[in-house]
């Protein structure tokens, strides 16, 4: 009986000890600050390794449009630099308006040729052979009629109006019929020509 009860107070000793060093090592103020250092170490990494994923990412992301753009640059026999800053905004108006970037270089090739001044006899202007006075509103938003062969802002403003037209008829193949303005049930062959280059774009990524 004496042994049990010996054994008893050894137990409640060891369960006060080790309450208090547990309240000492976390819950005192200098516990709580060693918490916080490691709560702090903690995010640390989990911010540099987020940090690194987006880095390699970005890098992966540069070298693809870099690829991209020296292949339309001899394709097209346009100056790299200005195919390049062509690829950079596809992508940018791709992220905006959640349009795959590779259909709306596609939509250039076939439209332009990758000719900033290009122009139709009907009156279709810039890379992506876009109507200003159809589409006026949408380049009133990027500074008016006058901006119509800018890249950037034709560019922005085609990629809009196909973004519609896929919101409306739910696949690019029909997207890129009202694109280039003909009916749903024409059989034109625009909507072939612009998907079959774009996965001969694609196919340059996966072979990297």
């Amino acid at each position: 009986m004496q042994e049990k009860r010996n054994n008893f107070g050894l137990n409640v000793w060891i369960l006060l000890f080790s309450f208090v060093a547990v309240y000492l090592f976390f819950f005192s103020e200098k516990g709580q600050e060693r918490v916080n250092t490691w709560i702090n170490l903690l995010e640390f990494g989990d911010k540099q390794i987020s940090e690194f994923i987006v880095s390699q990412t970005d890098l992966e992301k540069d070298f693809e449009k870099t690829r991209v753009a020296k292949w339309i640059s001899r394709k097209y026999k346009v100056s790299n630099d200005a195919v390049r800053e062509i690829v950079e905004i596809s992508f940018s108006a791709g992220d905006k308006f959640e349009v795959d970037p590779y259909v709306i270089l596609a939509v250039i090739a076939i439209e332009s040729s990758f000719n900033p001044l290009a122009e139709s006899s009907a009156g279709a202007l810039g890379l992506m052979q876009v109507m200003p006075l159809i589409h006026r509103r949408k380049f009133e938003k990027y500074g008016g009629f006058d901006k119509s062969l800018d890249v950037k802002v034709n560019v922005y403003v085609g990629t809009e109006i196909l973004k519609n037209f896929y919101l409306r008829y739910g696949n690019y193949q029909r997207a890129l019929l009202a694109y280039v303005g003909v009916s749903q049930n024409s059989n034109s062959s625009y909507p072939t020509k612009v998907l079959r280059l774009r996965d001969r774009l694609k196919k340059l990524i996966k072979k990297s």
